[in-house]
């Protein structure tokens, strides 16, 4: 979805993420799509360095849901770093000079210098 709408259009992303509501995805009801979907769930370690943003103003992918994942692999162990960014939202906090470039350029300079990321879950608010 973040490809098909212009960013200047929010209306027009707010229309097609209301698409993804009400009997579509009516999923309790959808055995197939339940089982295809748990399959999807990115439950299981993941080795590589991990960093997840969130624009605390995104519609899209609500900051609620983000906190509970990350809550969830927290506790099972996945070393990570979340970056919550207020006033960003799912399109801003990818434009170009939005408050994650600096950081997000750094995180990875340091990746590709082999220095370790943080142990443990790292939460940071920008």
């Amino acid at each position: 979805m973040c490809a098909f709408a212009p960013p200047e259009d929010p209306e027009q992303i707010l229309a097609l993420a209301g698409t993804f509501e009400g009997s579509a995805l009516a999923i309790p009801g959808n055995r197939a799509l339940v089982a295809r979907l748990t399959q999807n769930v990115p439950d299981q370690p993941i080795a590589a360095p991990l960093l997840i943003a969130q624009g605390l103003a995104d519609a899209v992918v609500l900051p609620v849901a983000t906190n509970e994942y990350v809550g969830r692999r927290c506790a099972a162990g996945q070393r990570l770093e979340y970056w919550m960014f207020t006033g960003l939202d799912h399109g801003s906090i990818v434009q170009p000079g939005s408050s994650l470039t600096e950081p997000l350029v750094s995180w990875t300079a340091a990746r590709f210098r082999n220095e370790p990321q943080a142990k443990g879950c790292a939460r940071r608010s920008f």
